[in-house]
């Protein structure tokens, strides 16, 4: 096995950095493996950080199960916080959330506060290593300060809080929407919370009891996937928040039931073109809106992270220490484990 980067530190002692591989045709037998790397030189504007958290996301598990393409070299995490250990100003023990993209700042959609549209971004855990490791090196551009009473577990929500935040403001809502989460994963149930802040007509799918249990924890109506149609009937919602992806059954389902008029957000990542009824989107002026990434919002998801320290808790079920990384992809892609989010704690 090769290493898969090199980094340095201005630490008195060489620090051996351990980090992850996802390999595309060397999988070990359980899909991911540590490997150890040697310190190489910091670049200039970049900070190293001690990895505090880091979450596994969903598009972390269409990797694992090889529904996008694999990077040999990849070192995979986009949902993590850290402390410097060494940067510019040298260490800081404040924590801090890492917006995994690095953007260009001068084309026509970084111009135009787009830059999640930027078609030269680069991304922690894709083009640089990312969050599952030990140490990692980040820009400092990419820091943004945690509130000092907020605990790092807690904190690597900030990634997946802001594409909920973004999925809500796009989907413009009032006091008076009816808003349909599908999808009760973690983006769907952080969409949901942020949505029970304008309105309290806010409702999620559910596929498994302790999706049912959390949501409903949280303050969220939850509807079952088998009880879908009679509850579109009843409450013929006019904002949809699709969440879920994959295969496109959700936003299918999502076409099929918006009202007239109606939004239809859509965040999931999709392994199939999905079937839609376009149709109905013409004659019934349904407007589908694509909501990726998070806009210029990073930084205020980070910040409301102390505002929802109760429900965050609940939705972070499983912790893994950074030898148990395999066991952790397990737990997060199996739900019979009654998993939501899972974090590795490096």
């Amino acid at each position: 096995m090769t290493a898969i980067g090199t980094y340095q530190t201005n630490l008195a002692d060489e620090i051996q950095l351990r980090s992850f591989a996802m390999i595309q045709s060397q999988w070990t037998e359980d899909g991911i493996t540590l490997v150890d790397v040697t310190p190489g030189k910091l670049e200039p504007g970049w900070v190293r950080l001690k990895v505090k958290a880091c979450g596994i996301c969903g598009s972390d598990l269409h990797t694992y199960r090889r529904h996008q393409r694999v990077n040999i070299s990849g070192t995979p995490g986009h949902e993590f916080v850290g402390t410097i250990i060494d940067g510019p100003a040298g260490l800081d023990d404040s924590l801090y959330a890492v917006e995994p993209f690095v953007y260009c700042g001068k084309c026509l959609m970084c111009s135009s506060g787009k830059p999640q549209l930027c078609s030269t971004k680069n991304m922690a855990g894709g083009a640089f290593p990312g969050g599952l490791s030990e140490f990692v090196d980040v820009p400092g551009v990419s820091l943004h300060q945690v509130d000092k009473n907020v605990e790092p577990l807690a904190a690597s929500i900030a990634e997946p809080l802001a594409v909920s935040f973004r999925a809500v403001k796009l989907g413009k809502m009032s006091e008076n929407s009816r808003v349909l989460v599908l999808g009760g994963g973690t983006i769907g149930l952080l969409s949901g919370l942020l949505a029970r802040d304008t309105t309290t007509n806010v409702a999620i799918t559910v596929r498994y009891p302790h999706q049912k249990t959390v949501a409903e924890s949280i303050g969220l109506d939850t509807v079952s996937e088998n009880d879908l149609e009679a509850w579109v009937k009843d409450n013929d919602p006019d904002v949809i928040i699709e969440t879920v992806g994959g295969a496109g059954s959700a936003l299918t389902q999502a076409v099929q039931h918006c009202s007239p008029s109606g939004k239809i957000i859509v965040t999931g990542i999709f392994h199939e073109t999905p079937p839609i009824n376009a149709t109905r989107l013409v004659t019934r002026e349904i407007e589908m809106i694509g909501s990726f990434l998070y806009g210029t919002d990073f930084g205020k998801s980070v910040a409301l992270v102390p505002k929802y320290s109760r429900e965050i808790e609940l939705l972070q079920t499983h912790q893994y220490d950074l030898q148990s990384v395999s066991m952790a992809f397990q737990c997060a892609d199996d739900k019979s484990n009654e998993s939501i989010k899972v974090t590795v704690l490096p």
